[in-house]
């Protein structure tokens, strides 16, 4: 029996589709909201956003849902971050259901995997290292909400929290997420690591523990860019921060505590959607800095959105390579696949064309009002939004919860096409060549 028929990159779509529909329906419902009921356009922007990880919302979801709803959207971000892949997957191998050896391929690629793997193997991994990870972030953080929250709530913070964070989701049932927490530092440094964890990738992580075991397993060449870029971007970015900040937006915090929230500001982009400090309080280089690591992103296969690292790794050690006039392009003492960079440029390219588009049409549906009319930074706003949410992050400046109906649509297809359209452009692009294709005689063009 197929599983997914014979384009798993369709029923991966529908699947996304089917679960965000399902869980707009629910938070609709009065038993999801507190007081009124939320509207179906602002259940599905919310369902979408939680099925997506992006963390976007256009309610408060501290007060606006109900225990209930808020339960429900936890569940749709760890579906989301875990991939409705591997939970449909799941449940049909635990039917006894027989899956293909392509649909094998496609769970391994999806979760940052390159050849065929075990799907049962594949999946108790998946589950395992998620809910250890979550159990424990949860448990840190109850320690720290306790001392303001009453237990009960301090302990469904935790959880939400945890899970919000490893599936780099950026939601949180504090209405102003985390600034309250700006001088906070474990709570700072246990999101951060959560939301660092969550952006490796599920393969990533079992190559990290297996060189843990043992002092024989060496690292893939994937595993080495990602953890390389990881570390860099991180390092990178929290001295810009603090170097931009510490006479704006950390001006008061003692050093250690300037750190701390730049390191998260740093982290927080790549693509979780948490903040400490207010987006609109940062400096134009900062935001700069901030849409940069929201396009890059994480690793693949991870819970996060983004081109990814190493795709922006590749296209960088392409460039590197053409200035010092070499025809192939080599990283720790290996050689790129050519369609490795082949793939790494278009999905380049693909994105840099959907965020201009998708940021353009938001200026022309939300240009007639007045406040952005009149509003000389309504482009980087615009811009910002889109980014974040094609990106999965989650980062605002303020402008979602005011965003007309068709403003909200348009946000919805960036995230929808976040999570989903490069995960599909992957499967597209790693199908075998065309036989019997027609190959005419090169001929150079002019280029720069």
């Amino acid at each position: 029996m197929e599983l997914f028929g014979k384009n798993p990159a369709k029923q991966i779509m529908l699947s996304f589709v089917s679960a965000i529909i399902m869980g707009s329906i629910i938070l609709t419902l009065p038993i999801s909201a507190t007081g009124t009921r939320i509207g179906f356009i602002d259940a599905l922007f919310t369902s979408t956003s939680a099925i997506c990880v992006t963390g976007l919302t256009v309610v408060d979801m501290g007060k606006d849902y109900s225990l209930f709803g808020q339960t429900i959207i936890m569940f749709l971000i760890q579906l989301g971050g875990l991939g409705v892949m591997t939970f449909t997957t799941g449940l049909f191998l635990s039917l006894g259901t027989r899956i293909s050896f392509g649909e094998r391929l496609g769970l391994s690629q999806s979760l940052g995997g390159s050849g065929q793997v075990m799907a049962k193997s594949l999946i108790k991994a998946v589950v395992f290292i998620t809910f250890v990870i979550e159990a424990i972030g949860a448990l840190l953080l109850f320690f720290e909400f306790n001392h303001r929250l009453p237990p009960g709530k301090a302990l469904f913070a935790s959880i939400f929290h945890s899970v919000s964070a490893f599936c780099n989701a950026g939601f949180s049932i504090f209405s102003d997420n985390l600034e309250s927490y700006s001088h906070n530092i474990p709570v700072i440094l246990i999101i951060g690591f959560l939301i660092i964890f969550g952006g490796l990738g599920f393969l990533l992580i079992r190559e990290i523990l297996n060189k843990l075991r043992s002092r024989k397993s060496r690292f893939s060449l994937h595993a080495k860019l990602g953890l390389t870029g990881t570390v860099i971007l991180i390092i990178l970015g929290t001295a810009i921060f603090y170097l931009m900040e510490y006479k704006k937006a950390f001006v008061g915090l003692e050093t250690s505590v300037a750190l701390a929230n730049a390191f998260f500001q740093s982290v927080t982009p790549r693509t979780a959607g948490f903040d400490t400090i207010p987006q609109p309080a940062l400096t134009e280089i900062s935001l700069m800095v901030t849409m940069i690591l929201m396009f890059i992103g994480v690793c693949p296969g991870s819970t996060g959105g983004g081109i990814k690292i190493t795709s922006m790794s590749v296209i960088l050690l392409l460039v590197y390579s053409r200035f010092r006039g070499r025809n192939s392009v080599n990283v720790f003492r290996r050689s790129l696949a050519t369609e490795s960079i082949i793939q790494a440029v278009t999905i380049f390219m693909l994105a840099t064309f959907a965020i201009s588009m998708a940021t353009a049409a938001l200026m022309l549906v939300e240009g007639g009002h007045s406040s952005h009319a009149i509003d000389p930074g309504w482009f980087i706003k615009a811009l910002f939004e889109v980014i974040s949410a094609f990106g999965t992050v989650g980062l605002s400046l303020g402008i979602t919860p005011g965003l007309s109906v068709a403003g909200k649509l348009i946000i919805i297809l960036c995230m929808f096409s976040g999570r989903v359209g490069l995960l599909t452009l992957a499967y597209g692009l790693a199908r075998p060549p065309l036989h019997g294709e027609i190959v005419y005689s090169e001929e150079q063009v002019m280029i720069g």
